[in-house]
């Protein structure tokens, strides 16, 4: 128990994974959700998905480098991550599934084109150049 709280800098093997980490998280973090503001752009319920676990994930992971220099113990790192993947986990998991199933149900809806009706077969008109005409004399 005493190793947290204990400065990370009585474990370097610690200390360089959570700072590597922490930049490597963030740069992936932010080059994932400009993909994505891209590709879902007419997709809003996506990006608010993409809104909730991007901006949890930034901060977190963006000042557990610095967490890491200014050697603070590993508790106070993980009061840090272990709320942030709380609320990414209750935002993928919770929130936005009824809200995405909905979005979903809406979308299949505009595309859907139901087919012609048949009810009775009318009788077939012949096209006009298939018509015969009669001269007058």
């Amino acid at each position: 128990m005493a190793f947290l709280f204990d400065p990370l800098d009585r474990n370097p093997d610690l200390f360089t994974l959570m700072w590597v980490s922490g930049l490597l998280l963030l740069v992936g973090s932010v080059v994932v959700y400009n993909i994505a503001q891209n590709r879902y752009r007419r997709y809003p319920t996506i990006l608010a998905l993409h809104e909730w676990v991007f901006w949890p994930v930034a901060i977190a992971w963006g000042i557990t480098p610095l967490l890491a220099v200014i050697h603070v113990p590993l508790l106070l790192l993980l009061l840090v991550q272990i709320p942030a993947l709380g609320v990414v986990l209750w935002a993928t998991l919770v929130k936005f599934p009824p809200l995405i199933a909905a979005a979903n149900d809406e979308i299949r809806r505009r595309r859907f084109v139901p087919p012609p009706r048949r009810e009775e077969r009318a009788r077939a008109r012949p096209t006009p150049a298939g018509r015969r005409r009669t001269h007058r004399r």
